[in-house]
């Protein structure tokens, strides 16, 4: 399953724009929440959550 959702995140993540039908299809599933966090940006490094209203930045 998770493989699944990670796939649809980097999907996402990579541009890929989900036809409609295929997002009518997973609706509020976990595979079209992953592809939307992907395409809207949001990733997470070292435990530290990051999206595009708080951009990269080390932590200090």
């Amino acid at each position: 399953m998770n493989t699944i959702c990670q796939w649809f995140y980097l999907a996402g993540y990579g541009g890929w724009i989900m036809p409609r039908c295929l997002r009518r299809l997973t609706a509020r599933s976990e595979f079209h929440r992953a592809w939307v966090t992907g395409s809207l940006g949001f990733f997470e490094e070292d435990g530290v959550r990051f999206s595009p209203a708080s951009p990269y930045y080390p932590p200090g």
